[in-house]
């Protein structure tokens, strides 16, 4: 009999062991995360989060966490961070006992829907969200902009870290960008300095912005997820391999990308609160210019990519383009819990839940 139980901190390592046998993809490609020596640690980026943990024979056998969430009309919703079940223990219903515990306790704290993102590639997983009533609503996409060579900037785009005296002009452009996209809740000054204070790895002093004419143009924050999770290819695709040796061996003449190996950690860093005007051909020069002075930033570091983390409708989309960055796709599920409608287009992506 499967008991479900909350989360102790006692059970941290088992997690953490637990988690490195289950990596996220599918005989031909599978990606996997080392959270150690926190398992939850993504979880404390929420106000509002749970993990309950199911054991068979007196051994964990897997776990679930969520976290509630509202929008900018104070409705309630629910995000599904993981579901994770050790190898030895599958096909006995846990998931979907799992699952089911996370919408039961989001339903009594008022969530009108559930969501959640799947790896393309996730062949398990895409089957259980399917096979528990989540149906695919849409997809994102992680960018992934090589680092590597130093990128040329105008020298018509001002670029520099952003001062206090930016976050207003910061905060206004950020909410100009994203109005209109379901989840998002338009930032106050202090709440986005709240937002940015409270992610391991982002702060205030990885805020820049990019000028024209001395006006703000464009902003990015840039965040280094492994202060969190380290991120490694559990299963690198053949064509990446055979990549990797031609890049290897190129490099000895030339700079060439990084290609990391199977189970070989790498770091990359996400574009976090990025804005721009899209409707402004100087806007998103100076976007991509500011992307192209980050990618000279972290060339002396150990990053081997800038990520950003778009919907296909998104604007930036056309300005990363020329950058020729790598793509990966990620499906959307989602489930009504009240019996309601649900539109989840155009969504915003929150950065806090890419962290695999």
């Amino acid at each position: 009999m499967v008991l479900l139980r909350p989360f102790v901190e006692s059970d941290n390592a088992t997690l953490l062991e637990i988690e490195k046998l289950c990596p996220q993809g599918n005989d031909k490609i599978a990606e996997s995360m080392d959270k150690s020596p926190d398992a939850i640690a993504r979880y404390r980026l929420y106000d509002n989060w749970k993990v309950s943990v199911a054991e068979e024979d007196n051994r964990i056998a897997g776990w679930i966490g969520w976290t509630l969430k509202q929008d900018s009309a104070e409705k309630k919703y629910g995000y599904l961070a993981e579901a994770i079940v050790h190898p030895g223990f599958r096909r006995r219903r846990i998931a979907t006992e799992l699952m089911k515990k996370a919408e039961t306790d989001l339903v009594e704290n008022g969530a009108s829907h559930a969501y959640g993102y799947v790896f393309e590639a996730n062949d398990a997983s895409n089957a259980m969200c399917t096979k528990n009533g989540y149906a695919k609503v849409g997809e994102i996409q992680m960018q992934a902009i090589s680092v590597y060579k130093k990128a040329k900037v105008a020298p018509e785009i001002s670029i520099r870290r952003a001062g206090r005296d930016d976050i207003p002009h910061i905060v206004n452009l950020i909410n100009s960008y994203n109005e209109g996209r379901v989840h998002f809740v338009p930032y106050t000054t202090e709440r986005f300095e709240n937002h940015v204070r409270n992610i391991p790895g982002y702060s205030t002093d990885n805020l820049w912005v990019a000028l024209a004419h001395g006006r703000i143009e464009a902003c990015t924050g840039l965040w280094d997820m492994s202060v969190i999770a380290k991120m490694y290819y559990a299963k690198e695709p053949a064509s990446m391999r055979i990549i990797g040796a031609v890049f290897g061996f190129l490099d000895k003449f030339t700079s060439m990308p990084k290609i990391p190996g199977e189970n070989e950690f790498f770091i990359a860093h996400y574009l976090t609160d990025y804005a721009f005007m899209p409707e402004s051909p100087e806007s998103s020069v100076a976007m991509a210019n500011l992307i192209r002075h980050l990618n000279n930033v972290l060339l002396d570091t150990r990053s081997i990519s800038i990520v950003a983390l778009v919907t296909p409708d998104d604007p930036i989309v056309q300005v990363t383009k020329e950058s020729k960055p790598l793509v990966e796709k990620w499906n959307i599920y989602a489930k009504s819990l009240d019996g309601g409608s649900m539109n989840l287009q155009p969504l915003y992506p929150d950065v806090r839940d890419f962290i695999m």
